[in-house]
């Protein structure tokens, strides 16, 4: 979700830079000017440089150094903290994130870090707490990220009303966060509000330069409009600009499908209360007109079938009704997969299972099952997703 290059960044910030070589500060260990805070920092600093490159055995060596010098410097205990989350030992990284919190009850980033493990184990609720703990702190200055975290958070939770709220209480502490607007954009197209999706990602524009993913959202909100000559537009510019972009290879498979016929069974209720069923067979056009590929709905995380009111000839709206679309090739979401669908997919920063469940078209209860994982919120940058099931999954 993004949390990780967060907490790294904020570790790094509080650590000191290293000066001078670790053995000239250990060379008076024993004498009476020895400093065991600064000793501490040093190896501090060095252990969170050896797990930026991955060196974990020197990471832990020169962590567990620093414990010795400085029990009781807050931010040893913290980088520790993030050793034993990143090597997921859950437990003992909470414990020092508790050790953590209590030296420095009132360090925003320690507490912004923690709601971001507490989300990453799927424990909501506790994650909002710290959260708010970090933003209610008035010498934290990192409001916006720590809103926009428990965003990430609430979505990964499927609770789409309080991400949105979220996300903007993010943008009125930083009204310029270029991934904050565009999270909000992508949020608000997936929930189809695709006037509010249109106008954040316009303000994404001024701010940030385009990119694949963004021609690929506004691509979609046209589409989501029904200004199927808009949408085109996007389209061509993804082929222009990035024509070796997956995106634009997405875009190019669909665009063959844009003029298919979509078959629409229609349930209505007749004038004796019972259901009448008529089959519509829809052209697709350039008019304008929406309907060649219905966006997935948001509730538990699967699509559902599409929902409307029908029209009674004469009559006022009144009777309630549903409409169900048959699949096409493109519409709705699915589990069929083809010898050319990718197998695994590397889950990005700022990436959930929720965004990568739209990405590739799987529900995200199909992902979650295919990948052994507990909760929706239960995945880390790099960490790598089956996209098919245990039966073509091969190592």
């Amino acid at each position: 979700m993004g949390f990780k290059q967060s907490v790294r960044a904020t570790i790094a910030g509080a650590s000191l830079l290293i000066v001078g070589c670790v053995s000239s500060s250990q060379s008076g260990i024993n004498s009476a000017d020895f400093d065991a805070e600064e000793a501490a920092r040093t190896r501090m600093s060095l252990g969170l440089t050896y797990l930026q490159n991955n060196n974990y055995t020197q990471a832990k060596r020169n962590l567990d150094k620093a414990i010795a010098f400085d029990p009781r410097s807050a931010d040893v205990q913290y980088a520790m903290a993030y050793y034993y989350q990143l090597v997921g030992e859950n437990q003992r990284a909470e414990s020092y994130y508790e050790s953590a919190l209590d030296l420095e009850p009132n360090n925003g980033d320690i507490a912004n870090s923690f709601g971001a493990f507490k989300c990453q184990n799927g424990q909501y609720e506790s994650a909002k707490d710290f959260f708010l703990q970090a933003i209610d702190n008035r010498s934290y200055s990192n409001a916006a990220q720590t809103y926009e975290n428990l965003a990430l958070c609430a979505q990964s939770q499927n609770n789409m009303s309080d991400a949105i709220d979220y996300f903007k209480s993010a943008l009125k502490h930083q009204p310029t966060r270029a991934k904050t607007l565009f999270l909000l954009s992508e949020l608000y197209a997936a929930t189809e509000q695709w006037q509010d999706a249109k106008s954040t990602l316009r303000r994404y524009e001024r701010v940030a330069k385009v990119s694949p993913d963004s021609l690929w959202l506004a691509f979609e909100i046209a589409k989501g409009e029904g200004d199927k000559a808009t949408a085109k537009g996007y389209g061509d510019m993804l082929i222009s600009l990035f024509p070796d972009s997956t995106l634009t290879k997405r875009y190019l498979a669909q665009r063959s499908q844009l003029d298919a016929k979509v078959i629409k069974t229609v349930k209505s209720v007749g004038k004796d209360n019972t259901f009448e069923q008529t089959v519509l067979v829809v052209e697709s056009s350039d008019d304008g007109q929406k309907g060649d590929e219905p966006a997935p709905e948001i509730t538990s995380g699967e699509a559902v079938s599409e929902t409307a009111s029908a029209l009674r000839a004469g009559e006022d709206i009144q009777n309630k009704t549903a409409v169900e679309t048959t699949k096409s090739e493109s519409s709705g979401k699915s589990d069929d997969l083809t010898a050319q669908s990718p197998k695994i997919h590397v889950v990005k920063p700022a990436e959930n299972l929720y965004r990568i469940s739209l990405l590739y078209n799987i529900r995200m209860a199909t992902l979650q099952k295919w990948n052994n994982l507990e909760n929706t919120g239960a995945i880390i940058a790099g960490q790598k997703l089956w996209l098919v099931p245990p039966s073509m999954q091969e190592e």
